[in-house]
């Protein structure tokens, strides 16, 4: 799995920031298992369509849905730069485990 566009998608009245992380492959359960161990994770797979959510231990919301190439972050208002940037680097030691 391989990471191919990440997309601002809009700024939150908050000041908060949305991000859209694209991939060469669809995102499964066990990706998103794995993504779910930094924080809290809600799954709803009886949905019409595996809903996830993640409330990391940093503050970011990680949405998305399984069998879809991307999902949704919101990076919180506080330190969001640089949380992006600690979360773009545990992705990519992430997708190598995967």
């Amino acid at each position: 799995m391989k990471l191919v566009k990440i997309k601002k998608l809009e700024d939150c009245f908050d000041g908060s920031i949305i991000f859209e992380y694209s991939f060469d492959e669809n995102i499964e359960e066990t990706f998103m298992k794995m993504l779910g161990q930094t924080g809290k994770l809600d799954y709803y797979p009886d949905f019409s369509r595996p809903f996830f959510k993640i409330m990391t231990h940093d503050g970011l919301q990680i949405k998305g849905i399984i069998g879809e190439k991307n999902f949704e972050i919101t990076y919180p208002l506080t330190k969001k730069w640089e949380k992006k940037r600690n979360f773009e680097n545990s992705l990519k030691i992430l997708m190598d485990f995967s």
